[in-house]
């Protein structure tokens, strides 16, 4: 048994170096760890699902149609376009998920 220790797995980059560094060649199987203050020294923990954060990343390109006050039926305001994918977004975490379960929730304009 061999044991590795991934560095950067938070930021995406250390299990891509392992690969090309040839740390994970003949490798049958992985297992994962997190460590936790909640569970005692020496103890291990599960439970059924998903669980600590994940990251995930997109784009999206969100375009409009300027205009005059005058006339708004006219235009496609992308600023209201985005501001009601942020707040359904949010809603996701708030009124789709679990309030016991950990989730969070970051967005950038």
């Amino acid at each position: 048994m061999v044991l590795i220790f991934q560095p950067a797995e938070e930021g995406l980059s250390g299990a891509k170096k392992m690969r090309e560094e040839g740390a994970l060649k003949n490798v049958e199987a992985i297992f994962g760890i997190h460590l936790s203050a909640r569970i005692p020294f020496g103890k291990a923990a599960s439970r059924a699902g998903s669980f600590l954060a994940g990251a995930g990343v997109f784009e999206a390109v969100i375009t409009g149609k300027g205009g005059h006050a005058a006339i708004p039926q006219h235009t496609i305001d992308p600023v209201v376009a985005a501001s009601s994918i942020v707040l359904s977004l949010q809603q996701l975490v708030s009124r789709e998920t679990d309030p016991l379960d950990s989730k969070v929730s970051f967005f950038t304009l």
